[in-house]
């Protein structure tokens, strides 16, 4: 489970952080999202949007990533 916190001003995304990060305890996965989650809020930010490309060999982590971006931008009108 992996959840998004967003910081905007006016209309603009202003920061992308995780709010909670799940992932059982697998090293692997531990290992994928320290390499994948600083690349994902980059793209979030410079796309300023959940339009992002995500990261090669982190499909999982780039999935949950955009979707829990697109519904934290949606519950802020954006």
């Amino acid at each position: 489970m992996l959840s998004v916190k967003v910081t905007v001003s006016g209309s603009k995304l202003t920061a992308v952080t995780i709010g909670t990060l799940n992932d059982g305890g697998n090293y692997r996965s531990q290992s994928i999202d320290q390499y994948a989650i600083p690349i994902l809020e980059q793209q979030a930010l410079a796309a300023q949007s959940a339009n992002i490309q995500g990261v090669s060999g982190a499909s999982y982590t780039s999935a949950g990533f955009a979707q829990s971006l697109q519904g934290a931008l949606k519950a802020l009108g954006l």
